[in-house]
């Protein structure tokens, strides 16, 4: 990033010293083109006053008051401010020079004999670079004869250095400041980033308590700042999951404990045959309890990596639900709980029965978990022509209200609540909230502090995500 700020800047003052050096061609091309108007204007009222100074001078032969054409060629360059302001008399149709004592005429010597005329023109005049104008002035005699006169200045009337110069030196400086402020910014982004980029590499090594450091208010510290939150959910993700693993593990332990026991105490002969039974149906609820624990962590893991199946089918919804609270009836009936139903009569639709009796399923065990002998748990079903609602109710403890945003985290309500029957996975909220999504619907949960606990789920009547 830094190599790319600097040629950047590089790239940002090449331009824009090449805009100044076109600008100032513009301009100097500009004033120049100024200069040549102005000095052709006063090279031509120079030009008119000379020729009507000089009409009284003209000879009426050969010969011409040069002493006249002298005194006015000064008051010309006097007046005018030029540097060259010369005559030459010239004689007959070839315009041969008339011999008279006038000043020397650099310029005209330089222009040659037949100067172009009436338009200003560049030369060198001892070196020196000169614009110059010439007219010719007729003399008004039979054979003809003519009086050029030419004024030139060594300095454009504009000096396009004024401000050319001056604004190529200021594009300059400003160009090599800001190479070097872009240089300064990347050196300083770049020991941030690198700074970032370290803290990024402890973090690949497993420091999950590194943060990138604060310096203010900018992008980069935007960046930082969305890397320490990345860094803090990550720690939180892996501190539930190590709690996840563990209480996995404890729930794994405490059947396989059982069942050990009593396959050693079987080994050993130690039970006598009428505690046989007994026994084997103690091994057989801890056997249940292994393989409803063991599906639940396939059945999650598979969900979260989405490598599962929905098959929709045309359905009777409320018949579906029905017959499957009734076989959970018998269940709540063991444990002294109300199992109640209202279920309205939506027809058929389109659905996966299997996930619906996953779903329904897991939130009947939850609600039976945490509600006391002489409750009730009530399930129903409502719906209309874009979606169905399946919602479970309790008359358990109920959850804090700062913990229903977490209800459907893994094993978070089983190790914030005491249940009161300890049977299942704990995971059977978070099942239902990946069912419910990978199915296009949604899930939430509502509660009152020790009246109890309702979870809604809605999903669409096609049955398949929207």
């Amino acid at each position: 990033m830094r190599r790319q700020v600097l040629w950047s800047a590089l790239a940002v003052a090449a331009v824009t010293l090449l805009a100044g050096l076109v600008a100032g061609a513009a301009i100097g091309r500009s004033l120049i083109d100024e200069s040549e108007s102005e000095l052709l204007r006063q090279a031509e009222a120079t030009a008119t006053l000379v020729t009507s100074s000089l009409r009284d001078s003209l000879p009426a032969g050969q010969q011409a008051d040069t002493a006249q054409i002298v005194r006015t060629l000064e008051i010309a360059r006097a007046i005018g401010g030029h540097d060259f302001v010369e005559a030459r008399l010239q004689w007959g149709e070839n315009n041969r020079p008339i011999a008279a004592t006038l000043p020397e005429t650099p310029l005209l010597d330089t222009l040659g004999d037949d100067p172009p005329l009436d338009e200003v023109i560049e030369t060198v005049v001892d070196g020196e670079p000169v614009l110059a104008y010439v007219r010719s002035v007729p003399l008004g005699l039979r054979r003809g004869g003519r009086i050029l006169i030419a004024i030139g200045r060594t300095e454009p009337l504009l000096a396009t250095n004024v401000l050319v110069r001056p604004l190529l030196f200021s594009l300059g400086i400003g160009a090599i400041l800001a190479v070097f402020l872009a240089a300064a910014v990347a050196r300083r982004v770049g020991r941030r980033l690198d700074e970032l980029g370290e803290a990024s590499s402890q973090l690949a090594a497993g420091d999950f308590e590194v943060r990138a450091p604060d310096y203010g208010k900018d992008d980069v510290d935007r960046l930082g700042g969305a890397f320490n939150e990345m860094v803090a959910r990550l720690a939180d993700s892996r501190r539930r999951e190590r709690d996840f693993l563990m209480s996995v593990g404890h729930d794994l332990r405490t059947p396989l404990t059982t069942l050990r026991g009593y396959a050693e105490a079987l080994d050993a002969g130690e039970i006598d045959d009428g505690d046989l039974q007994r026994v084997g149906e103690v091994m057989r609820r801890q056997t249940d309890r292994l393989s409803r624990l063991i599906e639940d962590l396939t059945l999650l893991s598979r969900l979260e990596a989405r490598e599962f199946t929905l098959r929709p089918e045309l359905v009777d919804i409320a018949a579906h639900v029905g017959g499957l609270v009734d076989v959970q009836r018998a269940r709540a009936a063991e444990i002294h709980v109300d199992l109640l139903s209202e279920v309205a009569a939506l027809g058929e639709i389109e659905i996966d029965p299997d996930r619906v009796d996953q779903i329904l399923g897991n939130l009947i065990d939850n609600a039976l978990r945490y509600t006391p002998e002489g409750g009730t748990v009530v399930v129903e079903l409502t719906g209309d022509d874009r979606e169905i609602v399946l919602s479970v109710s309790d008359t358990g403890p109920g959850i804090d209200p700062e913990d229903l945003g977490r209800v459907f985290e893994r094993l978070y309500v089983a190790q914030r609540y005491r249940p009161v029957r300890p049977e299942g996975s704990g995971l059977g909220l978070t099942i239902v909230k990946e069912l419910v999504e990978a199915m296009g619907g949604s899930v939430s949960v509502s509660s009152i502090l020790g009246r109890g606990t309702g979870v809604t789920v809605n999903l669409p009547m096609s049955g398949e995500p929207g």
